[in-house]
This record gives structure tokens, sequence and C-alpha cells, in this order.
């Protein structure tokens, strides 16, 4: 792929991720709003890395927890490297898999599942066991709370949600049959 082609397709997908984290000032804090804009997120990193390459998906993986942190949903500054990990971790095994010698449905399959799974692992013992509990230990209970809560099972529901829709549209992407 030309540098060129490499540089706008990765431009696309991050403009689409930030919009999607734009949703926040339209849907506010709604019920579920985290799981609509975590899963859009996850998405975008699914389809750099799967149609553009990992490190379009690196790309991604690291923009989106800053404009999260401005944004004011990564509460401490110190999750926002957290958060650049797990979502990189969560295209690198994505990535590892889909390139390897398994068959296409099973590596797409593993890939989102694997990288969904090991994704919440580094969040939720890098972000809340190590960084809230060492770093932040003056944190207000309360604001920790929700911070453990959204660093824990809703990481994997989004991580799936998004590799599942992320693996339809790169389908489509690399269907003979679209424009």
């Amino acid at each position: 792929m030309s540098k060129t082609k490499f540089i706008t397709r990765t431009a696309v997908i991050l403009a689409l991720a930030v919009m999607f984290q734009n949703l926040r000032y339209l849907i506010g804090a709604m019920p579920n709003s985290n799981l609509i804009i975590g899963s859009l997120v996850n998405l975008t990193i699914i389809v750099a890395t799967g149609s553009v390459g990992l490190l379009s998906g690196i790309i991604v993986s690291l923009v989106t927890p800053i404009v999260a942190f401005y944004q004011g949903h990564l509460p401490h500054f110190f999750l926002a490297p957290v958060t650049m990990l797990g979502n990189c971790v969560f295209a690198v095994i994505f990535y590892l898999l889909i390139k390897s010698k398994l068959t296409q449905p099973v590596s797409t399959a593993l890939g989102i599942v694997s990288g969904a799974i090991i994704k919440w692992i580094v969040l939720y013992w890098l972000g809340i066991k190590i960084v809230l509990d060492l770093f932040i230990p003056d944190m207000p209970a309360q604001k920790a709370s929700v911070i453990a809560a959204a660093f824990n099972i809703p990481q994997i529901i989004t991580a799936l949600i998004g590799g599942i829709l992320g693996a339809v549209i790169i389908k489509v992407i690399n269907s003979k049959h679209t424009l």
C-alpha cells in the first residue's frame, strides 16, 4: 500500500473514531452511552488494523485515549497510557491472529475474542490494581469505584461488539462487490 493510501485511510478511520467519541456531547451520560461509544471506538481499531494494517490500528489506539482524556471521560491522565496499551494489545492480538495460518473465519474470531480478553486483563490489572491503587491512592472512593467498574467487564463487551462489527465492515470492504 502506498504511503498516500495509508495516510488517507488511517486519517479517515481516525476521524470516524473521534467523531464517534464526540457522540458524548449528543448522547451525554444516557444509559449505555459508554457501551455505544466504546463499541464504536473498538470498531475503528479493528477496521484500521484489519483493512489498513497494524500501524494504522496502533495510531487509532494511541490517539483515542487522548481525545477521551480531553473530553473528561478519563478522569486522570495516568489512565490514558493504560487505555493506550489496552487498545494496542487489542490491535496487535487481532493482527497477529488474522495473519496466522488459521483459516479466515477462525483467525478473525480468535483475534477478536482473545484480543478483547487480553485487553480487559491489561486494563483491569494495570488500570485498577496498579495505577488506581498505587499511583492515585488519594482518589475519592466513589470516583475510584466508577473507574473500576468502567475498566472491568464493559471493556470485554465493547471490544467484542466493536470487534464483531469491525469484522463485518472489513469483510464488506474486502468484498469484490463493493464500489
